[in-house]
C-alpha cells in the first residue's frame, strides 16, 4: 500500500540589483532543473527571460553575475 507524498516545494524569489536597478525574480524546485530567471519590471509587450529549465547551481551563479552588469548589458543577455 503506497502512502501520500508530501507535494515539492516550490520556492520564489526577488532581488533588486543595486548596480543596474532591474528586479530579477526565479522559482524553481529543490534538487530539480526547473528553475527559471526573468526581469519584473521589463516592458509588459515582451517579457525578458533570463534562463528557463536551469538547475539551481546556474540560478545562483546568474544571479551573482547579474550583480556587476549594467542594465544594459543583463537586457542583452536576456534577448540571447
Amino acid at each position: 500500500m503506497e502512502g501520500s507524498r508530501k507535494p515539492l516545494a516550490r520556492v520564489e524569489g526577488r532581488r533588486r540589483m543595486r548596480r543596474s536597478g532591474v528586479t530579477v525574480a526565479w522559482r524553481g524546485t529543490p534538487d530539480l532543473d526547473d528553475w527559471a530567471v526573468y526581469i519584473v519590471n521589463g516592458t509588459r509587450s515582451r517579457k525578458l527571460i533570463l534562463a528557463d529549465h536551469v538547475s539551481e547551481r546556474k540560478v545562483r551563479t546568474l544571479l551573482t553575475r547579474l550583480g556587476t552588469l549594467s542594465r544594459k548589458e543583463i537586457e542583452r543577455l536576456a534577448k540571447s
